[in-house]
């Protein structure tokens, strides 16, 4: 035999050969969908021992915690149970010595074994143990071919069932099975050596013994149905999708594709879920994307088709009143949130599946010039929640283990069954900003998982659930190259500091030399691309215009409360620029408020109000004075009449 006629998935041909290898199996993965075999889709359970019988096994049993021994046919159940039916002498199962704890608790098991099977009319396995027995008695006879596949491996023979009295009696029974196994004549009458099946759903559940360099058996992994098998899927039932009865041959062919394309990454059976989906949402297959969107992320609505196309026209305007001076990296980032939502693209296929994040920046510049505040403005702007921005400071994941983190503990280690932070807050808020802040400050293997949500758009996490970012901005912050600015500033004068093409130079080449050279990963540079923001030093004009949205604010609070505050800007102005200019602009925009306004304007403005109680009305100057702090308050001195 060489395979199948009919259509069946690929790994069925691996498990074939490594079959008539004379290797036993261990599949995982995605064991728990419907497979292509002959044609269909069809459980797991049913498909594998169909494809053990085509091999030409002439017995086919399966085990599984809660329903015992199965068998793919009264052939195979009635040769089983005569095997189980055999005297208690019989060599084939040899009863364990007592010499040890162990080998009594074996013996015991064994002896309880042969005296169910010697008083019932028909045997009956339901215990591991009982099974693991029947099974070593199935390998090692000659008569006819048989093959004894064990569900749910991972919960027989894992670490989640290392608390189990039987549990060090069931991997010493598996050691024997996969080291042993007899030739028998298969259906044709050919030798065939008689195997084991197990399926687990990880590997990393189970010692490693069974899977790591282990001869004696082939490791397969299941894996999610390809692009052509969820095609044909699709195929044969989109005629029950809403509307899909009304589609013509030729719909359903193209529509199928474009389906399949879309749901990459999901299961047959998620596909099937996508048909109630349709139904539900009376979302027809002609709307392949909002159908998709819908399933994947429930009843949300999509704020990015929601968004208004006037705010997107304006959104530089609207950026630019919370992020002041930075003209550039308002503007790039404004041209891509037009890209995302307008739409057109590079790609081969108008339809084809659009997994990447609908945006992704690296800022990089001095601290405090406004990298954080575009970002929370972007939230407010697409989401119209600033609550929308997710940011994760990066000096918290500067740990070769601290990866895990965002994406959650691998099963059996501490925190597993709490997930990771990062996919945990995708999946509950897939629409919404994600900061990447400080990211030179992460272990440079968290860069892999940056590499995986540039290219793919996902990240699954330890409990397996698949994390979307395609409907996310993701921002990564860093002050690469602020460090060496110095020298760049001293070549220049100190009221014309130098332009900002040779800031922008500057701090794109730092992050080029780290991302390349020191931290070894010129693809995540490529990658990033036009995405590479450099933010412009504090400049004097900027820093005016930062003193005015302050002050502005100040005087909206109190004209709340009755008071005019009228401000000496030009004193204040000067004030401020010379003390920010004056240490290097080393802590960017953040000391303008806080100590400088702060300290200058509004604690002397409150103790005022507190000490004069003027009544509501009354209009008040803040202005230079002699002493400190340098700034006074008075009431504004009446109009000559």
């Amino acid at each position: 035999m060489t395979g199948p006629t009919a259509p069946a998935a690929t790994w069925f041909a691996r498990a074939y050969h490594e079959i008539k290898r004379d290797r036993h199996l261990l599949l995982y993965g995605n064991i728990d969908d419907l497979v292509l075999w002959n044609d269909t889709f069809q459980p797991m359970t049913a498909a594998l021992p169909a494809f053990l019988c085509y091999v030409g096994f002439a017995a086919v049993a399966r085990y599984d915690l809660v329903d015992g021994l199965k068998y793919a046919d009264d052939g195979s159940q009635g040769f089983v149970e005569s095997r189980l039916g055999a005297p208690a002498a019989d060599p084939a199962v040899p009863v364990a010595q007592p010499e040890t704890r162990r080998g009594a608790q074996l013996a015991e098991s064994e002896r309880e074994l042969l005296a169910r099977i010697g008083s019932a009319g028909r045997p009956v396995v339901i215990r591991a143990l009982d099974m693991l027995h029947a099974s070593r008695r199935l390998l090692d006879q000659r008569d006819r071919a048989c093959a004894m596949v064990i569900d749910q491996a991972d919960l027989i023979f894992g670490k989640a069932g290392e608390g189990e009295d039987q549990y060090q009696a069931n991997l010493a029974c598996l050691r024997k099975m996969i080291t042993s196994g007899e030739h028998a004549p298969d259906v044709d009458g050919q030798p065939l050596r008689n195997v084991v099946v197990l399926l687990a759903t990880r590997l990393s559940t189970l010692p490693d013994w069974v899977h790591c360099n282990n001869p004696h058996v082939a490791v397969i992994e299941i894996p999610h149905p390809s692009t052509t098998e969820r095609a044909d899927f699709l195929r044969g039932v989109l005629g029950g999708f809403h509307g899909g009865a009304e589609l013509s041959p030729e719909e359903v062919g193209r529509l199928a594709g474009t389906l399949a394309n879309l749901t990459d990454g999901m299961s047959i059976l998620d596909i099937q879920a996508l048909r109630a989906t349709s139904r539900l949402a009376e979302i027809a297959p002609t709307k392949p994307r909002k159908l998709v969107l819908r399933h994947r992320f429930g009843l949300r609505d999509d704020p990015w088709e929601q968004l208004d196309m006037a705010k997107v026209v304006r959104a530089e305007e609207i950026l630019s009143r919370r992020v002041i001076g930075q003209d550039t990296a308002v503007r790039t980032v404004a041209d891509v949130l037009v890209n995302a939502r307008i739409g057109v693209d590079f790609v081969a296929d108008p339809d084809g599946s659009s997994t990447q994040p609908k945006g992704v920046f690296f800022f990089v510049g001095p601290t405090g010039v406004g990298k954080t505040e575009l970002a929370k403005a972007i939230a407010e702007l697409v989401f119209d929640d600033e609550t929308a921005l997710r940011r994760f400071d990066m000096s918290e994941f500067s740990q070769e283990h601290a990866s895990e983190r965002l994406t959650g503990a691998p099963p059996g280690f501490v925190g597993y069954e709490n997930g990771g932070v990062l996919t945990n807050w995708m999946l509950e808020r897939p629409f919404s900003v994600v900061l990447f802040d400080e990211i030179e400050k992460a272990n440079p293997k968290i860069f892999d998982k940056f590499l995986q949500i540039i290219d793919d758009g996902r990240l699954t996490d330890g409990l397996g659930r698949t994390a979307h970012f395609s409907q996310a901005v993701v921002i990564f912050t860093s002050n690469l190259g602020a460090s060496d600015l110095a020298p760049l500033m001293s070549g220049y004068p100190a009221d014309a500091p130098p332009p900002y093409p040779v800031v922008q130079e500057h701090f794109r080449g730092a992050v080029a030399e780290y991302l390349a050279q020191s931290l070894g990963r010129p693809e995540l540079l490529g990658r990033l691309g036009s995405g590479i923001v450099a933010f412009d030093i504090l400049r004097a004009d900027m820093i005016a215009k930062i003193v005015g949205k302050f002050l502005g604010q100040l005087g909206a609070s109190a004209a709340a409360r009755g008071y005019e505050l009228i401000f000496d800007r030009r004193a204040i102005d000067k004030a401020v620029t010379d003390a920010v200019t004056g240490n290097g602009s080393a802590l960017g925009a953040r000391q303008i408020r806080s100590p400088l306004l702060e300290e200058w304007v509004r604690r002397p403005l409150n103790r005022w109000l507190i000490e004069h109680a003027p009544p509501p009305g009354s209009r008040l100057w803040v202005h230079r004075g002699k002493g400190s702090p340098p700034f006074v308050v008075d009431e504004f001195p009446a109009e000559d009449t």
